[in-house]
């Protein structure tokens, strides 16, 4: 759902952020400082949840919650989707700063209209029709998503078309956990919900679904290796092999996530793997002449190595950081909003 920098051309980009930058100013301008606590927490929550890998098919999907944003917050879930998405720009490399106007778009701007059509001061109240209403969001941002990158060129129409079908089971999960949600904050405050919410996340929490990749030269070829954190390979993504701007090579990835690219007579190339669903990932190798380090080289003797598989450490310090600015964020607002209305009442005399 992260589009990437690089990705769209500039004038989509371009427009995303103005629109985008128009509802956030339009937000914090009508935004009530006794909501700032509950922002708060939805915001942590939708952080969290975009989080969460579920490998499908050749390309992995997250949860949204935008529908469940909008019932919780109404309007004002367009202001949480763009603070949760810029803290996973810069702490993850989700999606990316100049695409992040778009992002928000294709994600909260569901949120918003499903908060414009049911929030009045609280919760919908028929679980049915809530559950709809965030199946339907979910379903709105993938056709959201496969149009914009439809834009982007006939380049990208497959990958907007598996954009839309990959989403498909995450609009039926999602319509069943806004139900579900909903059933329950009728015997519960609604308040107490978001944190609840956090305290189910933390515990399900799956490596971040970024793509990533390894390189490795050998005496004629570079092997590409790309996967998941979760040591998933990425299957059916292309790689291109580029120098000074000109496109020399490419390949596409097999089952276990390994293409073979020729080796240049460059002494250093741009490698590009361009994954499902916007993922890009860029790398700069340099190339010696004549060394080759003996980590790298595989003897024929030893046939066809396998592919490793990668695990990395669940990012605790960068979740925390984001949760910690989210609250930290909304603990400033309240705080300066307390100390106004304080000075208000001293110089009233009251």
């Amino acid at each position: 759902m992260h589009i990437a920098d690089g990705v769209l051309p500039a004038w989509i980009s371009g427009v995303g952020w103005v629109v985008t930058a128009g509802g956030v100013v339009l937000s914090l301008r009508r935004l009530p400082v006794e909501e700032v606590p509950k922002i708060s927490l939805v915001t942590a929550a939708i952080f969290l949840a975009s989080l969460i890998h579920v490998p499908l098919g050749p390309t992995s999907v997250h949860l949204i919650l935008n529908g469940l944003g909008g019932l919780l917050l109404g309007p004002l879930a367009f202001l949480s989707f763009f603070i949760a998405l810029a803290l996973q720009a810069l702490l993850f490399q989700f999606g990316g700063l100049f695409s992040l106007g778009i992002n928000t778009l294709v994600m909260g701007g569901p949120a918003f209209m499903v908060g414009l059509l049911t929030y009045k001061g609280g919760f919908h109240r028929n679980t049915i029709l809530s559950g709809v209403l965030c199946g339907g969001a979910v379903l709105l941002s993938g056709l959201l998503l496969a149009l914009t990158l439809s834009l982007a060129g006939e380049n990208f129409l497959g990958v907007a078309r598996l954009a839309l079908v990959a989403h498909l089971p995450v609009a039926v999960l999602e319509g069943l956990i806004g139900a579900l949600t909903l059933k329950t904050l009728k015997a519960l405050k609604p308040s107490l919900f978001p944190a609840c919410l956090i305290l189910i996340l933390i515990p399900s929490l799956s490596s971040a679904h970024r793509l990533d990749l390894d390189l490795f030269p050998e005496k004629t070829t570079i092997r590409v290796e790309a996967f998941f954190p979760d040591g998933t390979p990425a299957v059916g993504d292309r790689v291109e092999m580029s120098y000074q701007g000109k496109v020399i090579a490419t390949c596409t990835t097999d089952s276990e996530g390994v293409c073979t690219l020729p080796r240049p007579n460059y002494p250093e190339v741009k490698i590009v793997l361009s994954g499902k669903l916007g993922h890009r990932v860029e790398r700069t190798l340099k190339l010696a002449t004549n060394t080759f380090p003996a980590q790298e080289t595989r003897e024929s003797s030893q046939g066809p190595s396998k592919v490793k598989i990668h695990k990395e450490k669940f990012p605790t310090t960068e979740v925390l950081a984001g949760l910690g600015f989210i609250f930290g964020l909304s603990g400033f607002i309240v705080a300066w909003d307390t100390r106004r209305r304080f000075k208000a009442l001293a110089s009233s005399g009251n």
